[in-house]
């Protein structure tokens, strides 16, 4: 007879897209960003940790592609059709997020959080820039993205933590996931 096997649930972490493809994110002067590729730090903390990752698309590289002029979040709103791209995004990913942990079997997959980027106009979790006064400063709100996915998602009953990673300082990410999920 063989013995019970117990099985570890798995996990996973929800990235934004340009967190395992730096290469969509804006360019400035015309220029690519510097990094391409993964966040390495983001990489390193969920291979060793056996943690899945779920990459989210990119609203305003599927939108206005490479290079674009960068945008803050009440210039996204008023681009024209945007929102409606988002809304799509968005109902896509929350459907594919539900379907991730209703079709998985024992253990089901557990998703941790899904993880925005600092001062993103899509995809921050509590930094979105805003055009105040003629330029931009930083609200204490999602972007636009993130704010029409977490609709979604509580449209279809998911409860998903939202995490910021700044990428001006990456290697603050192990950190910030181990104290608020306690990995």
């Amino acid at each position: 007879m063989k013995p019970d096997i117990v099985r570890e649930e798995p996990k996973v972490l929800v990235l934004a897209h340009c967190l395992l493809n730096q290469s969509t994110r804006w360019w400035q002067n015309g220029e690519p960003p510097r990094a391409q590729g993964p966040v390495k730090e983001i990489l390193d903390f969920i291979s060793a940790r056996r943690i899945g990752a779920v990459q989210l698309p990119c609203p305003e590289f599927t939108f206005c592609g490479n290079p674009r002029r960068p945008r803050t979040k009440d210039e996204y709103e008023g681009l024209p059709g945007f929102i409606l791209h988002c809304e799509g995004l968005a109902q896509t990913s929350a459907k594919y997020l539900q379907a991730l942990t209703a079709m998985g079997r024992e253990p089901r997959p557990r998703i941790l959080a899904i993880v925005g980027i600092a001062r993103s106009p899509t995809c921050s979790v509590k930094s979105a820039p805003r055009g105040i006064g003629g330029k931009a400063e930083y609200a204490e709100e999602m972007g636009l993205f993130f704010e029409i996915l977490d609709r979604e998602l509580e449209n279809l009953g998911l409860k998903i933590p939202f995490i910021e990673v700044d990428l001006d300082r990456p290697v603050d990410f192990g950190k910030k996931m181990r104290e608020v999920l306690e990995c």
